[in-house]
């Protein structure tokens, strides 16, 4: 009994509360914010949910960090990740001879990253995230890497190639993330 009383107060008190922009620093947001088109959310399951402090934080990079990149904001991106930030996507435009397979596009140090985010962004390359998870709880490693699933994933080339709604990846993005969570330092994209 006390718990339903409890929850229709919350429920009744927070209709009127409007959430803060989860970021990890509001110079990013409204940078981000000026160049994103506005898109009204939609649900793809239920909007409960329970996440600790350090979750949230691994959340808000990752959006933050793909937010910037589809905006082509890259001073923003650039300051999500690392000095030694390394890893890479493949072209799904492009073929390797040998292997048949999309060709791959790495990176091992923020310098190589600044270049294959340029060419990202003038590519007008776009992620569309469907999910985040860790499912991993080893704290040492696990607790700081997370999943990501993409909806859909567009761009130029893609579009030249006959592919104008993009591609489906498959499989999830591995993003590990320094101790606090505020950057990144490995961002492997999947192939398609």
């Amino acid at each position: 009994m006390r718990w339903s009383v409890c929850a229709l107060a919350l429920s009744v008190s927070c209709t009127a509360i409007t959430a803060p922009t989860a970021s990890p620093s509001s110079s990013l947001a409204s940078s981000v914010a000026q160049t994103t088109p506005r898109t009204t959310p939609t649900p793809t399951s239920t909007l409960l949910f329970q996440v600790g402090a350090d979750q949230a934080r691994f959340v808000a990079t990752v959006v933050a960090f793909f937010d910037a990149m589809n905006a082509g904001v890259e001073a923003a991106a650039l300051s999500l990740v690392t000095e030694n930030v390394v890893g890479g996507d493949c072209d799904p435009t492009k073929e390797l001879p040998a292997v048949g397979g999309p060709a791959t596009r790495s990176f091992g140090n923020k310098a190589a990253f600044a270049g294959w985010l340029r060419e990202r962004v003038r590519d007008q390359e776009r992620w569309e995230i469907g999910q985040i998870v860790n499912e991993n709880p080893e704290p040492t490693t696990g607790s700081r890497v997370v999943a990501v699933g993409f909806t859909r994933r567009t761009s130029d080339p893609l579009r030249a190639s006959g592919r104008p709604d993009g591609v489906h990846p498959g499989g999830a993005a591995k993003i590990v993330f320094t101790t606090d969570g505020r950057q990144i330092i490995a961002l492997a994209l999947p192939c398609t």
